[in-house]
């Protein structure tokens, strides 16, 4: 299922926002994050697969969208919005901790973890938006085959 690897990254961001949490764990996080799905066009390609799939079940109508010559729906269009708001804030969280670890000489810590931990927070709440756009037979699909996975 195209589902499977945006699960995946829902399960890793899940554990990044344990991860944060902790400085002694950024490096972890940042190990997670520095892996090429992370980076925007594979990013948005993982998503991308998933999403023109699901929404344009007909080839027809699939192949004129991906043309240029159809709108998205409603549903493509706020799955898009999300994905996009993932996105952003893992390039936030991305660049927060690899600030953080360089930066050694914090005087007040506390104020520069909190937007590593929003950041954090973000991109899951905006991952189970996303998720809840799922048809829930494909989303549990996805989640058995990813179950068997590991």
């Amino acid at each position: 299922s195209l589902l499977v690897p945006i699960l995946k990254i829902s399960s890793e961001l899940a554990e990044i926002n344990g991860l944060v949490q902790d400085p002694a764990k950024w490096k972890e996080a940042q190990k997670i994050l520095s892996q090429e799905k992370y980076e925007k066009i594979q990013f948005k390609k993982i998503f991308n697969k998933f999403g023109d799939n699901i929404y344009y079940s007909d080839p027809d109508r699939a192949n004129v969208y991906l043309g240029g010559g159809a709108s998205p729906n409603s549903n493509q269009s706020l799955a898009y919005i999300l994905r996009n708001d993932i996105l952003t804030n893992v390039e936030s969280l991305s660049a927060e901790i690899d600030y953080l670890l360089e930066d050694t000489t914090s005087a007040d810590e506390k104020a520069q973890t909190d937007d590593l931990i929003l950041y954090a927070k973000n991109c899951n709440s905006a991952m189970k938006s996303y998720l809840e756009l799922v048809p829930p037979s494909e989303l549990k699909i996805a989640e058995d085959l990813m179950a068997a996975k590991s």
